[in-house]
C-alpha cells in the first residue's frame, strides 16, 4: 500500500541528522507479540482482585473493549462496568492491579520487523544518529530491548524509558535528545505508532514525524493537527524512502552499555 503524505513539508527535502524511533508497534509487532497476552495478566489480576467472574470471561470483554478503543482506561472502566465493580474504590484498585499487571507481563522471544534492522544500518552509514525511546514498565521495557536484540546494537546511540510514574516522558526525553545532539529540531525526525503520544510530542517541539500506521493504535485518529504525523506509512522500511535528506556526520562513536539507561 502506498505512503499517504498527510502535509506537504516546509521544504522539498529537509535534512535529517537524528532519528527517534519508538520500540512498541514501531521497530517490532508488539500487537501480535505481546498485547493478548498482556491482556490475559491483567484478565487474570482483575479476577484476583475481586472481579466476579472467571479470567476467559474477563479476558473476552477486555479483548472485545479494546476493539473499540485500545487504551487501558477505557478497557478497564468497560470491564468493571460489565461485571457489576460499579464502586469507585473498587474500579480503582481493580483498575491498578490490571495495569500492574499488564505492564510487567514476562517478556519471551521477540523479533523485529523485517525492515527495522536494515533501517538502523541504512541511516547510521549515512552518519544519521539514531536514538529509541520507549514508554512502560522500565524493566520490562530493557527485557524486551534485550529480546529484540537491540540492547548492543551499534546504530543505536542511546535508549530512552519513558515510565508510569513520568519521571521520564517522551516529551522529555525528546527534549534531552535535542539537547544532546544540539540539533535544531527541523533535523530531527520522530517515526512512532501514537498521535496522542509521540506523534505529539515531536509536533510540540517542531520536529518531523512520520507514523506508522500498523499494531495496536492502528485505529486511532488524531485529535487534531497537534497529533498529525507529517507521513503516514505502512511498514518500517517506506521510512527511508520518504523525501527526506538522511545525513549528518559520517560516524558516531559507539556508546557502552552502562551509558544507555
Amino acid at each position: 500500500m502506498p505512503t499517504r503524505k498527510i502535509r506537504r513539508p516546509t521544504t522539498i527535502h529537509p535534512l535529517i541528522e537524528c532519528v527517534i524511533f519508538d520500540l512498541d508497534d514501531t521497530l517490532y509487532d508488539c500487537f501480535g507479540q505481546r498485547v493478548r497476552l498482556t491482556h490475559r495478566f491483567a484478565a487474570a489480576a482483575m479476577v484476583k482482585a475481586g472481579i466476579r467472574a472467571d479470567a476467559a470471561a474477563v479476558y473476552r470483554a477486555r479483548m472485545k473493549a479494546f476493539r473499540d478503543d485500545p487504551t487501558l482506561r477505557h478497557i478497564d472502566e468497560i470491564v468493571c462496568r460489565r461485571f457489576g465493580s460499579n464502586r469507585k474504590q473498587d474500579k480503582e484498585r481493580i483498575s491498578e492491579a490490571a495495569r500492574d499487571a499488564y505492564f510487567n507481563c514476562p517478556v519471551g522471544k521477540l523479533t523485529l520487523f523485517r525492515g527495522s534492522r536494515p533501517l538502523l544500518h541504512f541511516l547510521r552509514k549515512r552518519g544519521v544518529r539514531i536514538f529509541v525511546v520507549t514508554f512502560g514498565e522500565p524493566k520490562i521495557q530493557r527485557a524486551k530491548v534485550r529480546a529484540l536484540g537491540l540492547e548492543d546494537e551499534p546504530a543505536i546511540e542511546a535508549i530512552y524509558y519513558a515510565d508510569r510514574a513520568k519521571a521520564m516522558t517522551k516529551d522529555i526525553a525528546l527534549k534531552q535528545i535535542q539537547e544532546k545532539t544540539g540539533l535544531p529540531p527541523g533535523r530531527i525526525l520522530v517515526v512512532g505508532d501514537r498521535p496522542l503520544s509521540e506523534i505529539r510530542a515531536g509536533k510540540s517541539l517542531r520536529m518531523h514525524t512520520v507514523r506508522l500506521k500498523r499494531g495496536e493504535f492502528r485505529a486511532q485518529k488524531p485529535a487534531g493537527p497537534e497529533e498529525t504525523a507529517d507521513y503516514e506509512v505502512r511498514t518500517i522500511s517506506e521510512v527511508r524512502g520518504l523525501p527526506y535528506l538522511f545525513g549528518g556526520k559520517k560516524t558516531q562513536p559507539r556508546i557502552h552499555a552502562n551509558e544507555r539507561e
